[in-house]
């Protein structure tokens, strides 16, 4: 039980790494980045105008 949630944590620390390191390189290149929530229902017509409120949130019209 313990090993397989090891393992687990161990490709949530790598994949989590490698989303910074990314973040920084998308950082230095001076353009606006925005971030979406995960939808967990799916895409839908309920989740597109979410993540159009999201969006309108951080400043995009």
């Amino acid at each position: 039980l313990v090993d397989p949630l090891l393992a687990q944590a161990g490709e949530y620390a790598e994949r989590y790494a490698l989303e910074q390191e990314q973040r920084a390189v998308l950082g230095e290149l001076g353009l606006p980045t925005h971030e979406l929530p995960l939808l967990a229902e799916g895409m839908d017509l309920a989740g597109l105008y979410e993540l159009a409120t999201e969006l309108r949130k951080q400043g995009i019209a």
